[in-house]
């Protein structure tokens, strides 16, 4: 082999014992979002609380103290949902109803058996297609997330991007969710089936 090969091959090798040592293995790589995953992120958080809001019957979502329980759920290690949570902390209430933000893995959620939340906010790229949809059948409550796919694959709602961002809603899941959205929020809505 030439010089130059010899190179390459050896910066490869400390290159990927580096991602192997910082972390950066199947789990780790989950924890990395692209810059369109982070920026759907963003604008997702900003959309959630009129998506939360939009549902019909929120008030009866109420925990006993009147609290609206979100929980951020994940797969993996993942720095999005500190971002998350941080930022539906800040948001604080939707529609004066105070929000109590709770994180559980994907896998607590699925067999979760706790109070009943009012909405799951999905922070993982790399959650199933089938988990979405089992989600919000189980829970019987709105499942956003804000990454490309998602909404056609199983959640209720997301982010719509063309020239404009809309929320965007699965309309045939929240009916297998129970999930009902005001009539002025359909009418404004992306309906993604």
């Amino acid at each position: 082999m030439s010089g130059p090969v010899v190179g390459c091959c050896r910066l490869l090798i400390v290159a990927l014992a580096c991602i192997a040592l910082s972390g950066y293995g199947s789990e780790g790589l989950a924890r990395v979002l692209w810059p369109e995953d982070q920026q759907r992120l963003r604008v997702g958080l900003r959309i959630f609380p009129a998506v939360l809001g939009a549902l019909e019957g929120l008030q009866q979502r109420q925990s006993a103290d009147g609290q609206l329980l979100v929980v951020v759920a994940h797969q993996g290690s993942n720095d999005a949902v500190k971002q998350v949570v941080s930022t539906l902390e800040e948001i604080n209430q939707v529609q004066g109803m105070p929000l109590d933000v709770k994180v559980l893995p994907l896998d607590d959620l699925q067999t979760y058996r706790g109070p009943a939340l009012s909405g799951i906010f999905i922070a993982s790229v790399e959650i199933e297609p089938e988990s979405l949809r089992q989600l919000s059948v189980v829970h019987g409550v709105l499942v956003f997330s804000p990454f490309a796919g998602h909404v056609q694959a199983g959640a209720v709602a997301g982010i719509h991007v063309t020239d404009r961002i809309l929320p965007a809603i699965n309309l045939a899941q929240a009916r297998r969710a129970g999930v009902r959205f005001k009539a002025f929020f359909l009418r404004v809505a992306h309906h993604a089936e």
